[in-house]
């Protein structure tokens, strides 16, 4: 629950790329919290818009091909990972060195309903205001902007540890259930200690702290208006650069209730 002078309480809630049922079935307290919101606010707003540019961001359009960058060795590992995902090779070899990571980083998509799409299309057929902190181009941006070299040494760092990532994301959506924002955190700098730490340091700059910012400047209008339901990745929540602790210092009253 977050509160500032005067405005009715809003609810800041921690979501995680994943489609398990368990994750989707939303607790009590998270399904009150959501059904007494004016407004719901993501990350993005997920419409058609979004889910164009995002799909087309990912390819290169500049005609080359993704084995040239990657070179052969490399392209045949990953079009094997991809496989398992639905992509064929005609389509990775247009897709971008990030896109390709980004996607090898994630579970296999089975029904493709992860929990921020749920709660995108619930608010829409509740009639609720929709918003987003960032817009999609900013979002993809963060990827677009890392240097190719960066990327490919991430796409490389992703093929070779599959089996890693699998295990990560299972531990991450473990710990999520749990409520335990210490163990995600953990789990997430562990998982950045296995490539160059160069590149780690700014992939987590880019993707977690400097989003945390900018988004804890936007979330403001909405706090002031309250009745507002925020829902951003959990990792954007914890630590001393989180939107928890930037929240606090703006002086909103937090308080833990599920």
């Amino acid at each position: 629950e977050v509160r500032g002078d005067g405005a009715p309480p809003s609810y800041l809630f921690g979501t995680i790329h994943s489609e398990d049922p368990e994750v989707l079935r939303l607790a009590a307290p998270v399904q009150q919290a959501f059904d007494a919101a004016d407004s719901v606010v993501l990350e993005v707003k997920m419409d058609m818009e979004a889910m164009m540019h995002s799909s087309t961001a990912m390819l290169m359009m500049d005609g080359r091909l993704l084995s040239d960058i990657i070179g052969q060795s490399l392209f045949e590992k990953t079009a094997r990972a991809v496989s398992v995902r639905g992509i064929p090779e005609v389509v990775l070899e247009r897709m971008k060195p990030w896109a390709v990571a980004t996607t090898l980083s994630m579970p296999v998509p089975e029904t493709g309903m992860v929990l921020d799409l749920q709660l995108y299309r619930a608010a829409e057929q509740a009639g609720k205001q929709l918003h987003g902190l960032e817009t999609i181009r900013e979002q993809l941006d963060v990827f677009d902007t890392i240097p190719e070299r960066d990327q490919v040494a991430l796409l490389k760092d992703a093929v070779d540890n599959l089996d890693l990532m699998d295990d990560m994301n299972a531990a991450l959506i473990s710990a999520w259930k749990r409520r335990d924002l210490a163990a995600m955190m953990a789990i997430s700098d562990e998982a950045m200690q296995s490539g160059d730490q160069r590149i780690a340091r700014d992939f987590e700059r880019r993707l977690i702290i400097d989003r945390n910012r900018l988004m804890a400047g936007r979330i403001g209008p909405h706090l002031e208006q309250g009745r507002a339901f925020i829902a951003v990745g959990a990792l954007h929540l914890p630590g001393d650069s989180g939107l928890l602790r930037l929240l606090e210092q703006q002086g909103y009253a937090l308080r833990a209730i599920y």
